[in-house]
């Protein structure tokens, strides 16, 4: 028989199971997520939804072999008939959600969660690696990781004469107080003075415009400054107008300028609250991608130092040590393994020491490692193309020297 769940969470009392629509509230999802009671099989799918992901619908095709495997899976893992018929209707509701485009709006990522009488859907800034897996509740490692983690932004989008400021988090986004420059009402060109004669007047009238734009930065800065220590957000981005987006980064406070995560190209008449999140939620992936290629660096660095472990078995046994504090894993590699009973500990081969216990087959090791990464509060960097194959599908960056 299967294997209980090893990433379970308990309530105190039980409640019944009920359908949830999709939704964005990723707090309220995951305390919905975690009260669980463990009562019947559980699909957990997290998809990337990246632009390279979305053109001609390449996750629905990949998506399907995911659910497909899954599928074919159940009778080796030895479930009953009874439980295979459940997993199979949860399996088609998960499919059935990705058919419907509007399903997928607003998130670069999703996690979907499955079983006979509910359903969950949590659009995601962006999901760590493709996966479907089959628990006795629902895996949420990385809904719990990135919750965290914070996602919380503060986006204050400003040109000369104006300045909108916008929260910004995972469960949407909220407009705050703006600003507008004193003397914003007042024309934007120089109109000669007939009587002074041509040009008269007109360098004093430029700096004055300068002058102004500037107090008017400074005062964007002050509010920018202020709502951080009134409130607790993780990151901050800039907008504004063509070259002089970048235009409020030297007013910041030093508090506040390395908490920077990106400058965007927005006018602040014009920009939507939804584009707003959009951007933001693009920025919160492209610094995840720029996390892993940092990883992948730093493994290069450390890999013949005792500081890094290479390959699947021997980062399982680091992970299984508690030595690892990056996990660097192939997000496309596919590692069919074992879990052994008796220790608990991942392996990609059947045979090991009677110690440990029977082998349980396990469909993917890598999904199963990137789990208990999490549970051990390491990070995870999923990496994809050229750079994944700088390592050996799964690699380590470690907390303490590996036992020679």
């Amino acid at each position: 028989m299967p294997t209980a769940s090893r990433y379970s969470s308990r309530r105190a009392a039980a409640q019944p199971l009920r359908r949830s629509v999709p939704t964005n509230q990723l707090h309220g999802a995951l305390a919905e997520l975690l009260a669980w009671d463990g009562k019947g099989w559980v699909v957990s799918c997290y998809q990337k939804l990246e632009p390279g992901d979305r053109a001609g619908e390449k996750y629905r095709i990949k998506l399907k072999n995911r659910l497909r495997g899954a599928a074919e899976r159940l009778a080796i893992l030895g479930f009953s008939h009874a439980d295979r018929e459940k997993v199979l209707g949860a399996l088609a509701k998960v499919e059935d959600f990705f058919r419907h485009p509007s399903n997928l709006f607003g998130g670069r990522g999703v996690a979907v969660f499955a079983a006979t009488g509910f359903f969950q859907a949590v659009l995601l800034p962006y999901v760590l690696r493709s996966r479907v897996m089959v628990d006795r509740t629902p895996v949420v490692s990385e809904l719990v990781a990135l919750a965290e983690l914070g996602s919380r932004l503060l986006v204050a989008v400003a040109d000369r004469k104006a300045a909108r400021l916008f929260d910004v988090g995972l469960e949407g986004v909220e407009e705050m107080d703006g600003l507008v420059a004193p003397g914003a009402m007042r024309p934007g060109r120089f109109h000669a003075d007939r009587d002074a004669g041509p040009g008269v007047g007109e360098y004093r009238f430029h700096n004055r415009i300068r002058e102004e734009k500037h107090r008017h930065l400074a005062r964007v800065a002050d509010a920018v400054g202020r709502a951080f220590r009134a409130q607790a957000f993780d990151g901050l981005v800039v907008g504004g107008i063509g070259v002089d987006a970048n235009a409020l980064l030297p007013h910041l406070g030093p508090e506040v300028r390395d908490k920077v995560l990106g400058v965007l190209k927005l006018a602040p008449k014009q920009v939507s609250p939804a584009e707003i999140r959009d951007r933001a939620m693009e920025l919160l992936s492209e610094a995840a991608e720029t996390a892993a290629a940092e990883a992948v660096g730093e493994l290069t660095a450390l890999r013949e130092t005792g500081w890094a472990t290479d390959g699947v078995e021997a980062t399982l046994r680091a992970l299984a040590r508690g030595q690892v504090r990056t996990l660097l894993v192939d997000h496309d590699a596919i590692v069919p393994g074992f879990r052994l009973a008796g220790s608990g500990r991942l392996t990609e081969f059947a045979a090991t020491s009677h110690a440990e216990g029977d082998p349980v087959p396990v469909v993917d090791v890598i999904d199963d490692a990137i789990e208990e990464a999490l549970r051990q509060r390491a990070r995870v960097a999923a990496v994809r193309g050229p750079m994944a194959r700088r390592f050996d599908r799964l690699a380590g960056l470690l907390r303490f020297r590996t036992p020679r």
